[in-house]
């Protein structure tokens, strides 16, 4: 389950791989994105953890007694983690705001990636994303940024009562 007071943390993280706890340096959402950027989400954890739990993951994946699925799990946890929402969440809006136009409105508005931490940065990117759209826009975005990719499905039940949020779109303004 997401964190969501992780968008205004600086603590370590710790995330559990095949047992072992790993932990995640209170890393700026500047070294989340140089570590996305060079790989996929799936790899992000061998970028962002701290140097003896770095080891510790290489070393067991090399000698195949780390199995990738659950190796590519403990990244998509630290992704959570860092940007307290889900990971495809915080993975597409860390994505979204290396797009020249957001990029730009960031830079403007005094942002810095070294300088905040994934959660501060990718709720930045979802407000200026989100802040002169129509509440119908917003809901359409929203339902993008928060479908899980394929197979992660199962990820996606948060207990929310379907009915309620059924009901609740329905009665949004501009809605049928």
């Amino acid at each position: 389950m997401p964190d969501p007071y992780a968008a205004i943390s600086r603590s370590p993280a710790t995330v559990t791989v095949a047992g072992h706890l790993v932990t995640i340096p209170h890393r700026p959402a500047g070294a989340w994105l140089a570590a996305l950027a060079d790989a996929r989400p799936s790899l992000a954890l061998m970028r962002v953890a701290d140097g003896p739990s770095r080891a510790w993951l290489i070393g067991q994946l090399a000698a195949g007694d780390l199995p990738w699925d659950i190796a590519a799990q403990g990244s998509y946890d630290a992704l959570t983690a860092a940007g307290g929402r889900p990971w495809w969440e915080t993975h597409r809006l860390l994505s979204l705001s290396v797009e020249p136009s957001t990029l730009g409105h960031l830079v403007l508005a005094g942002l810095d990636p070294w300088a905040r931490s994934t959660g501060e940065w990718t709720a930045a990117v979802y407000t200026l994303l989100t802040r002169h759209a129509k509440p119908e826009e917003v809901f359409k975005f929203d339902s993008q940024l928060g479908a899980p990719p394929p197979g992660f499905e199962d990820h996606w039940d948060d207990d929310t009562d379907f009915e309620a949020m059924a009901a609740a779109a329905r009665n949004m303004p501009g809605m049928n």
